[in-house]
């Protein structure tokens, strides 16, 4: 395979794992909706993440289950330091100011990658990426909508008892969600550079995380939730199968195929696929400012990974 039929794959590979991620909304909204505690939820799905995944190595590779002692600290970074502390900061981001700010918020993770990405691993900063990453920031922005209500609130700014579109706490909150997100992406490049498979690092970082929101499960009582209904329980794991083992399968794997800031500008596919859906089956309608969102997303994506660097 050539090395442009391999960066093909690996870019379809983390495309796909951003569509997959899109449809975590409309699961969460299902589950909610069925009296499921969020913290339950993400344990359910760190769950269905982990357990497959061990599962796998075991039947056909044991060795992956091997680390060495120096190198546990990396892994118990990516299972706390991105994976808990994003997923906190996102939740407790929802709680103090709307989901689609909180969302735009998130999708600040691409540029923390760039910066990051070029400062530990030397990976260039030309001019198209850059442009491409801001591009599909904005355009996160408005496909979440947050780009018209602050267009809203500058037509409006003459109006003091208008309400803030964003709180410091929600700003505050927002950004931490990205940097940990963020983080995933940095912590399983150091990771697979340090010569572990896709697996060991999915196994070991989503079961860290998973036993974290057990612990917060038990604490708050809900953990009892997962008895009460079979079929919320069993619609709980396949969101995790799908949203969870599987995508993030394919975004580590893909990532190994491609630069790591490349790579996180990819997903920004999710708050698209996450604001079609919305329309669709929850007939939530698509204003102006969302479906120049949804271009502006799609055109960085197109412009990243076609013809040269000029």
């Amino acid at each position: 395979m050539s090395t442009t039929d391999r960066f093909s794959v690996s870019a379809l590979m983390v495309i796909v794992s951003a569509v997959l991620w899109g449809l975590y909304g409309s699961f969460v909204t299902l589950l909610t909706s069925m009296g499921l505690s969020g913290n339950t939820i993400v344990f359910l799905r760190m769950l269905a993440t982990s357990a497959p995944v061990g599962i796998l190595m075991l039947l056909t590779d044991r060795n992956a289950f091997k680390v060495r002692l120096k190198d546990i600290p990396l892994f118990l970074a990516n299972g706390l330091m991105s994976l808990f502390f994003f997923v906190s900061c996102y939740t407790a981001a929802i709680k103090v100011t709307k989901i689609a700010t909180a969302a735009a918020l998130l999708y600040t993770a691409p540029a923390i990658v760039m910066v990051l990405s070029a400062i530990l691993f030397g990976e260039k900063l030309h001019g198209r990426k850059v442009f491409c990453c801001l591009l599909a920031v904005a355009g996160c922005a408005f496909a979440s909508g947050i780009g018209g209500e602050l267009a809203g609130a500058g037509s409006a700014a003459g109006n003091v008892s208008s309400a803030p579109v964003i709180t410091l706490s929600g700003l505050l909150l927002g950004l931490g969600a990205g940097l940990g997100y963020a983080l995933y992406s940095i912590f399983s490049r150091m990771i697979l550079n340090r010569g572990y498979t896709v697996y060991t690092n999915v196994f070991y970082s989503f079961g860290i995380a998973m036993f974290c929101f057990l612990a917060l499960s038990i604490a708050e009582g809900s953990v009892a939730q997962i008895f009460e209904s079979p079929a919320r329980t069993a619609l709980a794991l396949l969101c995790g199968l799908l949203t969870g083992s599987m995508a993030y399968v394919l975004y580590t794997a893909g990532m190994k195929g491609m630069e790591t800031s490349r790579a996180a500008q990819l997903t920004t596919i999710e708050p698209v696929t996450a604001a079609i859906l919305g329309s669709v089956l929850f007939h939530q309608p698509l204003s102006v400012w969302e479906i120049i969102g949804i271009v502006m997303v799609v055109g960085s994506v197109i412009l990243m990974n076609t013809g040269d660097n000029k």
